[in-house]
């Protein structure tokens, strides 16, 4: 199966599902003052920004007034039309159907932040690699990162669905190592517990990278 044909596949699971709505109740988790999620976001200039699996948009609509451009980006026509429907009238954001594993269509070194929530942590490893080279490339120099995705390390080999949660297989120093070798500099990042059981303590990974200045690839 090829690398997008593998993203949409995974994304088809939750395009009818009732998590939208659900998730809706807990976008608090993200965006409270204490949260680490908000701590971090607040480190990232909002001049031009870009969501990966934007959803229906509930991160969206936590800072659709505060930034000065918006891509908001998804694999997912259905999730697409419901931002623009959410959006209606909102001039500064732009909507983008990604293949799968690309930022097609956003130009490079055009953005000063590129952030994702609650989606990565079901990427296949191979997408994730293909979408830290497109955020180095659409990043400006100096423009930051802020991912949030699976630290499942110690199941290699699984299918996607079989991991606790419905994490994929990745990890916190695979992030990091990919970013480096990419030219982004880990600013920050912390493994966070996704659920209440103890062996779950790390499963989950939020990590800020920030694009080298140099304006070379």
């Amino acid at each position: 199966m090829a690398l997008n044909d593998r993203a949409r596949a995974i994304a088809g699971d939750w395009e009818s599902h009732s998590y939208y709505e659900e998730a809706e109740a807990w976008t608090h988790f993200f965006w409270d003052d204490g949260s680490v999620f908000r701590q971090l976001f607040d480190r990232l200039d909002l001049g031009r920004v870009a969501e990966i699996a934007c959803g229906r948009g509930r991160h969206a609509a936590q800072i659709v007034d505060r930034v000065g451009t918006l891509h908001l980006v998804d694999v997912v026509q259905a999730n697409i039309q419901a931002c623009q429907a959410r959006f209606e009238g909102k001039r500064q954001i732009s909507y983008i159907v990604t293949p799968g594993d690309s930022l097609a269509g956003i130009p490079d070194q055009s953005l000063t932040a590129v952030f994702c929530y609650d989606a990565m942590v079901h990427f296949e490893a191979e997408t994730m690699v293909s979408y830290i080279a497109e955020i180095q490339r659409v990043l400006a120099p100096g423009g930051r990162a802020l991912l949030h995705y699976s630290n499942l390390h110690w199941l290699p080999g699984l299918e996607y669905g079989q991991g606790p949660h419905m994490r994929n297989f990745f990890s916190e120093a695979m992030m990091i190592h990919f970013a480096s070798r990419k030219g982004m500099q880990c600013l920050d990042s912390r493994t966070l517990a996704w659920g209440s059981e103890p062996k779950y303590h790390a499963l989950d990974a939020l990590t800020l990278l920030q694009r080298s200045c140099s304006t070379s690839s």
